[in-house]
């Protein structure tokens, strides 16, 4: 029996307790929060900072049901209800303690924020807050939690505030979210052009180890990427090119490519570089005046001492099938219509005797 009445004597003191704690918050109703130049919802705004205040439990909140519908029998329209008269008249019908709104007012390239706590006991504006933003409508939420805190004066991440109100603030994704990740991977296509040696070659008769064609081999593959860093309108990214050339002439060239570049996410302006590999026919040959001759081209009766002689691995049609390395050079530039990705890019293939340069385009459609 004693442990019963101890646990009814528990509960009530339970009960006691929560209502005097919810009785030394006082009530706040958040009526309205207006929206002018800003693709902002009057309705979201205002539920979030209600929401806003609420985190903080120091006021006891009124919610929105019963503010539309007590709000509805007094005739009092809290979507245009902004002035200190209407806010006054409202919370006096809501019987609450202190009203607010808001409002939210793009002029120039700067967004404002103004939150406004009416005291009705005192009939005064106990606290305003205006605060200047970067027009970043998107983060309306982290502004509005910014004011929410210094109108109860508690504390702000500074570095977040400063990357919302600092133009000359860094760029990250804070300040800039409309960027998204941008990515290009899809089919490549187009042409590399040969010069110096290799442009010889490749025009010369098969008989001379040449290949009969133009220095000019269409090629086409495909892009695969991988983004590793993102921040505002940039990101980083590993690009995996795997790509056949010279179909149009009769070869089948294959080669990849890993490229390590930077991009911008808004209009696909890029640089990279990178390593490549392909697969050709090459053979040993003697420098031997201003020509290059395979080794088993030379007379074995000719007198010619090869001691001494510049030799080197150059492309040969009659040559055996070898790994040839080298680096990339490459810049782009991607065009838009609707979802509709085009990709541009021109690269270079520095070398002391054999330069090579060409461009490709693609397509994808952004998701």
């Amino acid at each position: 029996m004693r442990e019963i009445m101890n646990k009814s004597i528990l509960t009530v003191v339970l009960v006691i307790t929560s209502l005097f704690v919810m009785a030394q918050n006082p009530k706040l109703a958040v009526i309205s929060f207006d929206a002018l130049g800003a693709q902002l919802d009057k309705a979201q705004l205002t539920e979030l900072l209600r929401i806003e205040i609420s985190k903080h439990e120091k006021y006891e909140m009124i919610d929105r049901y019963e503010i539309a519908e007590m709000l509805k029998k007094a005739e009092i329209d809290n979507t245009s209800c902004f002035s200190k008269t209407c806010l006054t008249e409202a919370g006096k019908t809501l019987g609450v303690s202190y009203v607010m709104s808001g409002s939210a007012d793009i002029l120039g390239d700067a967004l404002f924020i103004r939150l406004r706590m009416i005291d009705l006991a005192e009939n005064t504006v106990k606290k305003e807050v205006v605060r200047e933003f970067l027009n970043i409508p998107e983060k309306a939420n982290t502004m509005i939690s910014i004011c929410v805190n210094e109108l109860l004066d508690l504390p702000n991440d500074e570095l977040i505030v400063k990357s919302l109100s600092n133009r000359e603030s860094y760029e990250s994704a804070v300040n800039n979210p409309y960027y998204q990740t941008l990515s290009l991977s899809g089919p490549r296509m187009g042409y590399t052009f040969f010069t110096g040696d290799m442009a010889k070659t490749i025009r010369a008769p098969k008989s001379q180890g040449g290949y009969e064609g133009l220095p000019a081999f269409f090629q086409m593959g495909y892009q695969f990427e991988k983004q590793y860093l993102n921040e505002g309108k940039w990101q980083a990214l590993f690009e995996f090119i795997p790509i056949v050339s010279g179909l149009d002439q009769g070869l089948f060239i294959p080669s990849f490519t890993i490229l390590n570049g930077i991009r911008n996410n808004k209009n696909g302006l890029e640089f990279a570089i990178g390593p490549s590999m392909n697969v050709t026919r090459e053979t040993d040959a003697y420098l031997i005046g201003n020509k290059w001759v395979r080794q088993q081209d030379l007379d074995p009766s000719d007198p010619i001492l090869l001691d001494g002689l510049d030799t080197k691995e150059v492309m040969d049609s009659r040559g055996t099938v070898d790994l040839q390395t080298y680096v990339v050079l490459a810049a782009g530039y991607s065009l838009k219509s609707g979802k509709l990705n085009i990709p541009i890019n021109l690269f270079v293939v520095p070398s002391k005797d054999n330069l090579r340069y060409g461009f490709s385009f693609g397509f994808n459609v952004r998701k």
